[in-house]
């Protein structure tokens, strides 16, 4: 059995049975430890332990092979369900004996999330609701946590990590489908921010937006949980601070561009980690190329 492993992280499958290899690409925000594993399974049937002393999302994205893939209390009892396909998610406690069960596959790709109870309680403030943290939630298909799952796939395997406004917002996403208390938004958030928090907010990420910020940050900022702040910037705003702070620099790149900067060096000053990134961001925002853009503005 071979397990290739990218990046240098503590992770191991508990009592695998008919895996080939596997791969993993680990991220951390917020707390919560984020794997990407891409699993090729020989065997017919296959399996492994889900017990861990942390609690687990698991959502699986992809499965191969033609079979089917599915959580299951015991390895002898199926769970009873109408679909077959990927896409599904799964809560698991901690220390709770859940085990993922293979029929016919030759591949499985699923984000795994694992974290403690004060880092969730921590980012969803007074909407994480205990009742929810004790009990397994298995096979559920839920489109928008799927897309949360791929976003954070995407944004763990990006260069440099990715970015860590983004990833927290998505990760906070993903933790709040699960544990709030539920997906009604109150009054204060359909308001927004308030002009004092907004503005508060604002001043802050306009000093602060060439350097990596957090969402635990920005939230300290105004009093308020990430989840909360994230919604109700949103509101304010119509766009996420992630969304914001890569506006705001693709400006100042604009800016620097046009006082005859070089792309990549417009690009650093700018907050990206690299010019691929920034050309990403830049034709994203702007629809163009950086190299289109100067040919229009000359």
């Amino acid at each position: 059995m071979t397990y290739a492993l990218k990046w240098a992280v503590s992770f191991e499958l508990k009592s695998p049975h008919g895996l080939a290899q596997f791969a993993v690409q680990q991220q951390q925000w917020l707390g919560i430890d984020l794997h990407c594993i891409t699993q090729n399974i020989s065997a017919k049937k296959s399996w492994q332990s889900f017990a861990s002393d942390q609690a687990t999302v698991s959502v699986i994205l992809r499965q191969g092979g033609g079979g089917f893939c599915e959580p299951r209390k015991r390895i002898n009892a199926p769970l009873a369900r109408t679909r077959y396909d990927a896409g599904f998610s799964m809560y698991i406690p901690s220390h709770a004996e859940i085990w993922g069960f293979g029929d016919s596959t030759n591949l499985v790709c699923d984000l795994r999330a694992r974290f403690q109870l004060p880092a969730v309680e921590a980012m969803l403030g007074d909407k994480f609701d205990r009742h929810k943290w004790s009990e397994p939630v298995l096979l559920i298909y839920d489109e928008r946590v799927r897309k949360i799952a791929a976003l954070l796939w995407d944004e763990c395997h990006a260069p440099a990590g990715g970015s860590s406004l983004c990833g927290e917002s998505l990760t906070t996403a993903l933790m709040a489908s699960f544990f709030t208390v539920s997906r009604t938004v109150q009054p204060s958030e359909q308001r927004g921010l308030s002009r004092p928090m907004l503005k508060r907010s604002l001043d802050y990420m306009e000093a602060n937006f060439v350097r990596e910020l957090h969402l635990d940050e920005l939230a300290a900022v105004v009093g308020l949980s990430c989840s909360h702040f994230g919604r109700s910037f949103k509101t304010s705003l119509g766009i996420s601070p992630h969304q914001w702070l890569m506006q705001r620099r693709i400006a100042l790149a604009q800016e620097l561009l046009l006082q005859k900067e070089s792309i990549a060096v417009a690009a650093q000053m700018a907050g990206f980690a690299n010019q691929s990134h920034f050309t990403k961001i830049f034709r994203t925002i702007t629809g163009i190329t950086p190299r289109r853009w100067i040919d229009q503005v000359q």
